[in-house]
């Protein structure tokens, strides 16, 4: 891929996405962005605040009801037939953790600097097995309802946003594209390799969408650009490097949440993780100075696109 998509003066690119945010506070089982500067947006606001450049790109879930991942209703789960079309872990009730019922929460993520609201599907669950797995089978006129009721609800709680989409689960069936390109979305971040080497003709063969760049945002048409997540947590410095030297975009992603009801996300943002990103990103700042393009993900896909 040539190198027109990046600003004059300017070689590689760093943009950073979090994902599964939305009300939850610590009184409900876990965290996830509820306590607001007191919980897991803290650790978002100390690495904005010690890198004046970094931005960053926070995918929020509209009316959040997933509790697990893991089926806990051992007996149904194992039914044939039975199994794929029943919920298999107890969920929160509809609307609890619907952002227009928690205007702290939308107002202080309005107030974030260098920060761009991204969407995280509806529920965040479905039924069967792949529970997080929020589209499947639906048909595209399902998903473009789908995306109708999101952005409904953000428009209803005032939550500024951009048209860029993160698919629970990683999945991107084709209806899926389909209804996001014909309500103009301009991106979406499905595929994660962190295995795959790099190299400037490198495909994705991990998780979700499989053969798009491993390290170039990439036109799926005309109207909509995909991002590939290379980093996170486990990765090292060295694949970060790897990535930036031949003018590749780190795509480095972490989930907001770090504790769910005992599982452990292994890139939740924790201060822990928040310390590793602070010493990539520094030595990022040392090693490549003014070269580096530090982006969000809506700047890059408004260049490729030519939205102004």
């Amino acid at each position: 891929m040539d190198t027109d998509w990046l600003p004059e003066g300017k070689d590689c690119c760093v943009c950073f996405s979090i994902d599964d945010t939305h009300p939850a506070t610590s009184s409900d089982g876990y965290e996830a962005g509820g306590d607001l500067g007191n919980g897991q947006l803290g650790n978002v606001k100390w690495l904005l605040d010690r890198h004046e450049k970094l931005k960053v790109t926070l995918f929020i879930t509209a009316n959040w009801r997933e509790t697990t991942a893991t089926p806990t209703r051992k007996i149904l789960s194992k039914l044939p037939y039975v199994k794929d079309r029943f919920y298999l872990a107890r969920r929160w009730p509809k609307d609890k953790m619907r952002i227009d019922r928690h205007p702290e929460f939308v107002k202080y993520l309005n107030s974030l600097p260098r920060t761009e609201l991204g969407y995280h599907g509806l529920y965040h669950c479905h039924t069967g097995p792949r529970i997080a797995v929020e589209f499947q089978e639906q048909t595209k006129e399902e998903m473009v309802d789908a995306l109708k009721e999101i952005e409904s609800i953000f428009d209803r709680a005032r939550m500024r946003s951009i048209k860029g989409f993160c698919p629970p689960g990683w999945n991107a069936p084709s209806s899926m594209i389909g209804a996001l390109t014909e309500l103009d979305f301009r991106f979406i971040a499905s595929a994660r390799d962190l295995n795959t080497p790099v190299s400037r003709d490198a495909v994705t063969n991990m998780s979700g969408l499989k053969g798009v760049s491993l390290i170039f945002p990439e036109k799926l048409n005309d109207r909509l650009v995909h991002f590939t997540t290379n980093f996170q947590a486990t990765s090292t410095f060295e694949r970060a490097r790897e990535i930036l030297d031949v003018g590749g975009l780190l795509k480095v992603k972490a989930h907001i949440r770090k504790l769910t009801y005992g599982r452990m996300n292994i890139d939740g943002l924790d201060m822990a993780y928040a310390n590793y990103l602070d010493l990539l990103f520094d030595r990022i700042e040392r090693e490549y100075g003014e070269k580096v393009w530090w982006a969000s993900m809506g700047e890059v896909a408004g260049r490729i696109l030519n939205i102004r």
